[in-house]
């Protein structure tokens, strides 16, 4: 098991590789829950996420015949580019092996790191399978997004920097998918500080360190979509569960709404983008608030490469959720003006048309109606009512659509 001294050696080998990232004071979340927060901004790393640390420290000590045959990984996300990026930094090799499903842009992302990249599988378990048959037939050094005590040293340097940013910090709550990062931050922050309490936080949707510790043994989990597809491991390993039963205090779990609504949060309020691995300790606060009033809470924001088509289905369900959008049902009679008409009511009650689909051919309809659906942006749930409550009164048939 990894101690304090490891990290600490860890954080020279980083030294000009990877990016100090900032520590933000978040006024709204400090005054909302009644304790002191403030958000580590992993998201900011060099790569978008806390992965290159633990990738540079494990590069960093290969031999110089590892070195020459290079490094290999499996990863569909942000440790492909974290290997990618520590492999070019060293001046060494690195092939990443990806599904075949992977998007685009994270191909590209990844290869403009230096990586060959080379699309294998349906699934993350068939391009695993085909980087450890790689590194058997061709001795490159395989290089794990957890299972690894040099991984997880090198993640645990955000654990120092947090103690140098927020000496004072009462509690840090971090994201847990195969755990290297939240073992590495624990063991840091317990070597200098022992009565910080370290919260994991998991998806509901994506909970196998969380069964783990409940039974103190390695369990599978079975992943269902989730948002948080950085956290989105099946099973962690017996190092790291080692590591967070002793120095976690405890692991809460987040719904998908949850994790939305916390993705909104840090984009709307504090400008900052994370993807859902990253926004789930915000999303965690809300359980642990009570527990922390007046104290000082760090939330770990581990990463910040979001899918666009993800962000803008979040945005638009969080517009839904505040009452700044409203999706509407409205019967017509057709004939000719009775669409503007429709539009000037909703223009009169203070309204925006966003989008509208007008359909006369339903065979739901009587004849010589017409059905228009209608996306408004409004100013709130209230506003929302009063908006209904116009057009009704204006003789129009509208109905809320879930």
């Amino acid at each position: 098991m990894i101690d304090l001294s490891d990290i600490q050696q860890a954080a020279e080998r980083l030294d000009g590789v990877v990016r100090t990232t900032p520590m933000l004071h978040s006024h709204r979340m400090s005054e909302q829950f009644g304790c002191e927060v403030y958000i580590k901004l992993e998201n900011l790393q060099i790569t978008g996420a806390f992965k290159l640390r633990g990738a540079t420290n494990c590069i960093a000590q290969l031999t110089p015949a590892e070195r020459e045959r290079g490094v290999i990984t499996a990863s569909a996300g942000n440790h492909a580019q974290g290997v990618g990026a520590a492999a070019r930094a060293a001046g060494i090799a690195a092939t990443i092996v990806m599904p075949e499903i992977t998007p685009v842009t994270k191909v590209q992302a990844t290869a403009e790191y230096g990586a060959e990249v080379i699309l294998h599988g349906e699934s993350f378990a068939d391009a695993e399978a085909e980087a450890y048959r790689l590194a058997d037939e061709c001795g490159a050094t395989f290089v794990h997004p957890f299972d690894d005590d040099r991984v997880i040293a090198g993640q645990g340097t955000v654990g120092l920097e947090i103690i140098e940013q927020l000496p004072e910090v009462d509690c840090v709550i971090a994201p847990i998918g195969g755990g290297g990062l939240i073992s590495g931050i624990a063991t840091a922050v317990n070597g200098l500080r022992p009565e910080t309490r370290i919260i994991g936080v998991q998806a509901t949707n994506a909970p196998a360190m969380y069964l783990s510790c409940k039974v103190e043994e390695l369990t599978r989990a079975d992943v269902v979509g989730t948002i948080a597809e950085g956290i989105a491991v099946g099973e962690p390993c017996n190092r790291t569960l080692a590591i967070v039963g002793e120095r976690v205090e405890r692991i809460v779990t987040v719904s998908e709404h949850d994790i939305a609504r916390a993705m909104l949060e840090l984009l709307e309020h504090h400008k900052l983008v994370a993807e859902g691995a990253g926004a789930t300790p915000v999303a965690a606060l809300e359980q642990c608030c009570d527990e922390m009033a007046g104290r000082t809470v760090c939330l770990v924001i581990s990463g910040g490469n979001a899918d666009v088509t993800t962000l803008a289905g979040v945005i638009d369900r969080g517009l839904v959720e505040a009452g700044r959008a409203v999706k509407l049902q409205v019967t017509l009679t057709d004939r000719p003006g009775a669409l503007a008409t429709l539009a000037g009511a909703i223009a009169d009650a203070g309204a925006n048309i966003v989008e509208i689909a007008h359909d006369r051919l339903s065979v739901s309809l009587e004849l010589g109606q017409a059905e228009v659906q209608l996306v408004l942006g409004t100013r709130g749930h209230e506003h929302i009512e009063s908006v209904l409550a116009h057009l009704r009164a204006q003789g129009f048939d509208a109905e809320r659509m879930d």
